[in-house]
């Protein structure tokens, strides 16, 4: 869930007004692929939301939703009375899209609750148990939010409080899932690496997914050692006190320190002694990469060399990378950067988290990539260095797991298709054709042909019997197409690897608390695994190197790194059976019952208010003066329409001639995005683009504006106006007239990566061309000409040299001015004071660590600033009319703070360059501002 305070809404909401100079030009574009078709399944508490063929599974999400609503009802002793908007997507690509939310959704977000219209946003998927647990995870959000809201305005409290993140999240996860795997991970690694912290300081790693898991396991604590009521109870005494440990103390009856204390006690009680019995991969494994992200390591033996091929991130950017396993003997060997993802649309995302990447016999390397729309996989050679061919399937959304045959003629993957099936499916190579060997909704990854190809080994979630939905491995023959259990443990087992030998199958399983490596023989008769690893924390990924050693991709202190280890490092004969007995039948899951001619219907869209805000002002000069602004949109924030309405009138008998007003419809549904709308402007205004005297001026008209993605990077935006505009100079009885028809056509390009207060790699440009001309009276005519490229040079992880070129042209009659000066462009001078309408500016600019973080403790609080930026900077520029004057310049240091992620602060000192540069000024300017660096 995200949400924003109602004091920083203001300040959210009037910012990007105020920084439009600086951000309207760039971006990257959400771009709608698909055109989807959405109906509403009508449950007793939900309106589902669904498209084209998720039927199936929308009606069983739909079931979780009530069988959740039934149990949270009793847990928050609460019902939400309205209808609860749940909106399903058929893969993470399909959310991604969503125009419920504008800001862009990472590959880690599992859904969200979007608390101004109460619309619960979720994708499926592939797997059953995660779907449930995400619907659960969300709808104890909305239940929160609901019965706190009710407290506070029962008792006649402001509304705009909220529990800490740490609780919110902690609680949805602690009432919608049992502890997992990847809890476990991440809780052992942060309390044994000193990365875990106390209440007192979680606001540290606000946030994070250690916050979640952190938040989690203290209401685990809570209700353990004082009563589970007491969850409940926490929420119910909310109300009462302003800070949330006041709550906790009340609650418990305990103090706060005290609580906090007993809980670390807790912590370190049940975690520490796994020293005893379990190790870390450094002591059993020898590290082979010391920084950034390392995934799914393949080797190959090329000419007698072994090269590891792998996905990874070390800049931001996740890429198809390579390291010479030889080289790994130097410390600190950089790996090679085969393909660089995630700057254009060929290569826009690599799936870093999941295995998305195999290497054939013949030197050929499949990664898959999402590219326009869909993923697609590559096929990259070795021997040539370049992609020799990109293979994509029309019916499918997500691809991963790519295998190869031994022979190389064949590739197995698992993909999900439109009704959000995760089904494995073989591409034979010579053929050209596509197999599809699964079709139901169970979850079936990580497949591997067997050593005769005769079989298909993958991990699936079809387990029945006694160990229900944990993930085994199976077989499938590829003549009679019958799928067997290879293992039946009540664990979850995935990415199996045939040894060398080809007799025995190593895989990942959690049958102790995280991933390790065990192994089992394979043939029909085998009837149990052996462990073959023991670490503290998971091993993600792995590949032979050779007979006796192996590659693995393992967590540990928050980093994905790879690490050689020995087969022998571990002398463990621990065994678990498989008990085939207790197998069952195939599971099926429940779905709610509908009648497709009353309970489901065709989308229609209904518009309800988003946000309104409205503003008075009194003035002993001006007067009365006021205006609102709001927007309303439909349920998948498809369609939207702004209402701006305020009024300028000094004296009474001006109010119905300066009424301004504007309503715009802005359409989101399609790849196109389009606006259109009305305006009617008029009163006394200053615009220092133009001169320095005020005047009075009267423009109405209507607009339309076209926005066309190309990719994510890059998008080609085109506008046009058409205002009559009456305007008189204030005291010296001047007017004019005009009709103006203005028209724009832009190309914008942006692949930057962010830092703490600005783009650190990557680039941006625009290019626009405009026409702006008076088609009445012909008192205004003029073209105008931008361009502004924008360039970051990385240096190091968190240092960069950044460089813009701009240069701005209006050329004509009553041509508009350009405008620089102060902390955002040519620093030194004073704000807006650099004008003309031609004008070119030349930034450079090198951003550096400063200190990573200051603590200033306070007798009864504490403050924290993190991320302190520095900049050397060196700009140059002028502007001009008609005569080109002189180059202005300016150099200095500054220093940049990030506050609270909402604002970036801004301190320079210099020296301007003077007299055409050929001289400083006396002293040194101060320039103190706000807003992200270029």
């Amino acid at each position: 869930m995200i949400k924003f305070s109602r004091k920083y809404f203001w300040i959210i909401f009037f910012l990007p007004q105020l920084l439009s100079a600086q951000f309207y030009f760039f971006g990257r574009n959400k771009v709608q692929y698909e055109n989807f078709n959405w109906n509403v399944i009508q449950t007793e508490h939900f309106n589902i939301y669904y498209y084209d063929n998720f039927f199936e599974i929308a009606k069983i999400g739909a079931n979780f939703a009530e069988e959740s609503y039934q149990d949270l009802k009793i847990k928050f002793n609460h019902v939400v009375s309205n209808k609860i908007p749940l909106i399903f997507y058929n893969s993470h690509i399909h959310f991604q899209q969503t125009n419920t939310t504008p800001g862009f959704i990472p590959e880690g977000v599992g859904g969200f609750f979007e608390f101004m219209k109460g619309r619960v946003v979720i994708p499926y998927l592939g797997s059953m148990i995660d779907f449930k647990h995400v619907i659960k995870h969300e709808l104890v959000h909305v239940f929160m939010t609901n019965k706190i809201y009710n407290q506070l305005y029962d008792h006649r409290i402001s509304t705009d409080r909220f529990p800490p993140l740490w609780f919110v999240e902690g609680l949805a996860e602690f009432w919608s899932t049992d502890w997992d795997t990847q809890s476990e991970m991440v809780m052992r690694d942060a309390v044994l690496n000193g990365l875990f912290v106390k209440l007192e300081n979680i606001e540290s790693i606000y946030g994070s997914y250690l916050m979640y898991k952190e938040g989690q396991k203290f209401l685990k604590f809570v209700s353990n050692n004082y009563g589970e009521n007491k969850i409940l109870e926490l929420l119910q005494n909310f109300w009462r006190f302003k800070k949330f440990q006041d709550v906790i103390e009340f609650t418990l009856n305990e103090k706060y320190e005290s609580v906090n204390e007993k809980w670390d006690y807790e912590i370190r009680k049940e975690y520490f002694p796994l020293y005893t019995s379990s190790f870390p991969h450094l002591i059993k494994s020898k590290r082979l990469t010391n920084s950034g992200f390392n995934f799914s390591p393949k080797i190959f033996n090329n000419n007698g060399k072994k090269e590891i091929y792998f996905i990874g991130n070390y800049n931001g950017y996740t890429s198809l990378m390579k390291i010479d396993y030889d080289s790994l003997e130097i410390e600190n060997a950089d790996p090679e950067v085969l393909i660089e993802g995630e700057k254009d649309d060929t290569f826009e995302s690599f799936h870093l988290l999941e295995k998305s990447i195999d290497v054939s016999k013949n030197g050929i390397i499949a990664f898959i990539t999402f590219s326009k729309g869909k993923d697609v996989i590559h096929l990259y050679s070795i021997n040539e260095n370049k992609i020799v061919e990109t293979l994509g399937f029309q019916n499918l959304i997500r691809i991963k797991n790519p295998s190869f045959s031994y022979d190389g003629n064949k590739l197995v993957f698992s993909a999900t298709d439109r009704k959000g099936y995760n089904d494995l499916y073989i591409y034979n190579f010579n053929e050209k054709s596509l197999i599809r060997l699964t079709n139901d909704y169970y979850e079936d990854i990580d497949p591997i042909f067997s050593p005769e190809e005769k079989k298909i080994i993958f991990s699936s979630d079809r387990t029945d019997g006694i160990f229900k939905k944990k993930k085994n491995l199976f077989g499938l023959d590829l003549t009679t197409r019958e799928i067997k259990y290879l293992t039946y443990v009540n664990a979850n087992v995935n990415n199996p690897v045939f040894a060398p030998n080809k007799n025995e199958i190593f895989f990942n399983c959690d049958y102790n608390g995280v991933y390790d490596i065990w192994k089992m023989t394979y043939s029909d008769s085998t009837n149990g695994m052996f462990q073959v690893t023991n670490f503290l924390t998971s091993v993600y990924s792995f590949n032979y190197l050779n007979e006796d050693k192996i590659i693995t991709s393992a967590f540990e202190k928050f980093s994905f790194q790879f690490y050689e280890l020995p087969l022998t490092s571990f002398d463990s004969n621990k065994f678990v059976a498989f008990y085939f007995d207790n197998i069952g039948e195939k599971w099926e899951e429940k779905s709610i019952n509908v009648n497709q001619q009353k309970d489901v219907i065709k989308y229609q869209k209904d518009y309800t208010l988003d946000y309104a805000v409205s503003q008075f002002i009194a003035d002993p000069v001006y007067g009365n003066q006021g205006g609102a602004f709001l927007t309303l949109s439909d349920m998948l924030g498809d369609d939207r329409y702004v209402f701006y309405i305020y009024n300028t009138a000094e004296v009474q008998n001006e109010i119905l001639k300066n009424f301004n007003v504007a309503i715009s419809k802005i359409n989101l549904k399609n790849r196109t995005n389009y606006g259109y709308g009305i305006f009617h402007f008029a009163g006394r205004r200053y615009d220092i683009r133009e001169s320095n005297e005020y005047f009075y001026e009267r423009i109405f008209g209507g607009y339309i504006s076209l926005y066309y993605p190309l990719s994510t990077f890059q998008r080609i935006e085109t506008d046009l106006s058409l205002a009559n505009s009456d305007k008189e100079l204030i005291g010296k009885f001047l007017s004019r007239k005009a009709l103006l028809l203005t028209n724009s056509i832009s190309f914008v390009h942006d692949n930057a990566i962010w830092h703490a207060t600005g783009p650190i790699d990557g680039s941006r440009f625009r290019i626009l061309l405009g026409y702006t001309s008076d088609i009445k009276f012909s008192n205004v005519n003029y073209y105008t000409f931008m361009f502004d490229y924008r360039k970051y040079f990385r240096l190091g992880l968190r240092s960069t040299y950044a460089i813009r070129t701009s240069f701005y042209i209006n050329e004509g009659k009553e041509a508009r001015r350009f405008i620089a000066g102060g902390s955002w462009d040519l620093r030194g001078y004073p704000r807006f004071s650099i004008r003309g309408n031609k004008l070119w500016l030349v930034s450079n600019e090198l951003r550096f660590p400063l200190i990573d973080q200051i603590n200033i403790n306070f007798p009864f609080f504490g403050l924290s600033f993190f991320n302190l930026k520095g900049a050397a900077f060196f700009d140059l520029g002028s502007a001009w009319d008609k005569n080109y004057n002189e180059t202005l310049g300016s150099i200095g240091f500054g220093i940049r703070l990030n506050l609270f992620n909402v604002i970036a602060l801004r301190y320079d000192v210099g020296k301007k360059l003077q007299n055409n540069l050929s001289d400083f000024q006396k002293g040194l300017f101060y320039q103190f501002f706000f807003g992200w660096d270029f």
